[in-house]
């Protein structure tokens, strides 16, 4: 009877109170769709996460730098058969769909902004990596990838170990072919961090058994079996036991498959190498010092004396293995000193193209350096070798982009992709993402762009026709940057525009990092290429410098701006 006169309350209070309770629902569904329609676009929802970490509210720019940095940092293992390897993703040619991984982030369309609740009820979590691959820099990884993940079987042997003949089984082998590896990788997924992959490879199957590896046996035993000594000067001698004889054994295969017993070279030579420690004589240290890549001073070590290793140890196998004599000698012959070379740059013109051209000798880099005022040095190493621009071909785009704009055929404010032109500008200089920047070379056409800035002095080393990349050197990314900072290249509205995106885009880990000045720098980066391009306000002058490498690492690059800004700036 309670529980009726309960719900015969509540019910003709709603009865007198439906109007009002349907009006106030009403009026939170209309707020929520509204704060819903006014939530910016290209902006990450509030419970949006990427690889487990929140990203709530951060902006296209923000995420893109947050993508491309995992990117850089993920790998692949890739297992077949028995064997597996582990490469950076970026070295299969692998480029992040930088977009179309934001775009997962910050999706959120009309008909879902229009349903009450629902910017509380997209949980995002982005944990792969969207790619596209360059066909020749996956087929030429995936050739390198068949390679160490295929081997031969084994067929089955001898094993000598402490002294012991040990049977081994045959093992199988395993074959993968790159054409299998490309369209394996072609079709993965791949996470943020480390992609365990694993992919199907052919079995090849050994020809020997067990019961064919007997014939060898007596041969060693009697090898085994030899007492050899060794006489060195003083008197010292030497007997190998059993033990380390036998380590010196090895049962080899011929082209027949018979087997045959037969000497580890090397094991006999560490031997040697253990004779001569005890009767050797240390040579001294001849000490040579080098400036600016020039000797300047050599002071001459005393010579040593050691064992005549060749000799021995080809008297030691023919001991082993035909018995006879069995007494050796152990010959000493003179050493020359150790030279030791010590390595320095002056802080001249002339260190600097020394430190320069051991740079491109030693890193594989390619660099060129030009002070703007004070001394007015130069170096360059290499700057003229045309190689894989990463990134940095969108300074040549930026140029013919603001020629479009100085004759009014296109605007800050035209639509452009899924923003404006302002908008693409902006992801193509600082987030430094790709597709509008393609989209502009589609529609401003590679030649043209060519003959538009081979026109302004550019080399034909800088080419956007040439090969799976675009392609530039050194000196001419130099020389964008020197006529940029002159403003006789690029001038103006355009010109400020420019450098403040030079000035705050996020991958400022190679020269900003290494220099003690104001750095406005366009990074590249395609596969093992690490490219940087700057002007430096130094508190002691202004200079361009661009280092390209393969290979290397912004870590190598700040490096190297440290060292420079010493020899330019002592």
């Amino acid at each position: 009877m309670a529980t009726w006169h309960v719900r015969d309350h509540l019910s003709g209070w709603f009865a007198r109170h439906k109007r009002g309770v349907f009006i106030a629902v009403g009026a939170v569904a209309v707020f929520v769709i509204a704060v819903q329609l006014l939530y910016p676009s290209g902006v990450a929802l509030p419970l949006t996460r990427l690889n487990g970490q929140w990203v709530a509210f951060q902006t296209h720019t923000q995420l893109a730098g947050k993508v491309q940095t995992y990117f850089e940092a993920a790998k692949v293992t890739l297992r077949a058969g028995d064997k597996s390897a582990t490469v950076p993703l970026s070295n299969l040619g692998a480029s992040a769909n930088v977009d179309v991984i934001t775009g997962r982030l910050t999706e959120y369309p009309l008909w879902q902004r229009l349903i009450p609740g629902t910017i509380a009820l997209k949980l995002t979590d982005v944990r792969a990596i969207d790619v596209y691959f360059a066909t020749d820099k996956l087929k030429e990884a995936s050739e390198a990838l068949a390679k160490q993940l295929s081997h031969g079987s084994e067929n089955a042997g001898l094993a000598i170990t402490d002294g012991k003949l040990v049977a081994t089984p045959a093992k199988l082998g395993y074959e993968v072919s790159s054409q299998a590896i490309v369209t394996f990788l072609g079709n993965a997924q791949f996470a943020i961090g480390t992609s365990e992959l694993t992919m199907s490879a052919k079995k090849i199957v050994a020809a020997r058994t067990s019961s064919d590896i007997a014939a060898v046996r007596a041969q060693a035993e009697t090898a085994i079996g030899r007492k050899i000594t060794i006489t060195g000067p003083d008197n010292h001698t030497f007997t190998p036991d059993s033990a380390t004889i036998a380590s010196w054994l090895v049962i080899a295969e011929t082209p027949t498959g018979e087997l045959v017993l037969s000497i580890d070279d090397g094991k006999v030579v560490a031997y040697v190498a253990t004779v001569n420690d005890k009767l050797k004589v240390d040579a001294g240290t001849t000490n040579v010092d080098i400036r600016d890549g020039q000797e300047v001073g050599r002071t001459i070590g005393t010579e040593g004396r050691s064992v005549a290793g060749d000799e021995l140890v080809a008297a030691l196998k023919k001991a082993t293995m035909e018995g006879g004599e069995t007494q050796l000698t152990a010959r000493m012959v003179a050493t020359a000193p150790t030279v030791l070379y010590s390595t320095g740059y002056s802080a001249t013109q002339q260190g600097l193209q020394a430190y320069a051209d051991f740079l491109a000798r030693t890193k594989n880099m390619h660099i060129r350096i030009q002070q703007l005022d004070g001394a007015g040095w130069s170096a360059s190493a290499r700057a003229d070798e045309s190689i894989p621009s990463g990134s940095t071909y969108k300074l040549y785009v930026a140029l013919v982009l603001f020629d479009k704009m100085d004759k009014g055929e296109i605007h800050w404010e035209d639509p452009m992709l899924d923003t404006t032109v302002a908008g693409c500008f902006e992801r193509m200089t600082v987030a430094s993402t790709n597709p509008c920047a393609e989209s502009w070379i589609a529609q401003f056409g590679r030649q043209y762009i060519n003959d538009f800035i081979h026109a302004r002095g550019f080399s034909g080393g800088t080419s956007f026709t040439t090969g799976s990349a675009n392609q530039t050197t050194a000196s001419d990314l130099s020389r964008f940057m020197t006529g940029l900072n002159s403003g006789t290249l690029v001038g103006g509205a355009h010109r400020a525009r420019l450098l403040d995106s030079l000035g705050r885009h996020p991958y400022r880990y190679g020269i900003p990092t290494g220099s003690k000045g104001v750095v406005h720098d366009k990074v590249g980066f395609l596969w093992d290429y690490v490219h940087d391009t700057a002007i430096v306000q130094h508190p002691r002058g202004t200079y361009i410098m661009t280092i390209m490498t393969k290979g290397q690492s912004y870590g190598a690059i700040a490096a190297a701006t440290r060292e420079i800004e010493r020899i330019m700036y002592p």
